[in-house]
């Protein structure tokens, strides 16, 4: 049952931050939590991006992307040049 104490955890967590229930009220460690997190995702977004690096990521993608297709269809004719088209 470790599972339902788990997922009752949760919902008791997620009551308090979303604030349904008046009498809890959200502990101040869980609030520093939510605003460091918050926080960290602002910085992120400031940053610089280098837009080399992301060109080369998109360029690499779609190399591999191709080379994936390319060797799933060979090996798709492969079979059926091998084992015939009746099954």
């Amino acid at each position: 049952m470790a599972g339902g104490r788990k997922r009752e955890w949760m919902r008791k967590k997620m009551a308090m931050v979303a604030g349904s229930d008046r009498r809890q009220r959200p502990s101040p460690r869980w609030a520093l939590r939510i605003r460091a997190l918050s926080a960290a995702l602002r910085r992120r977004r400031l940053r610089h991006v280098d837009v080399v690096q992301l060109v080369y990521e998109n360029v690499v993608f779609y190399l591999m992307w191709v080379l994936e297709s390319i060797v799933v269809l060979a090996k798709l004719c492969f079979f059926f040049l091998r084992f015939g088209f009746r099954l």
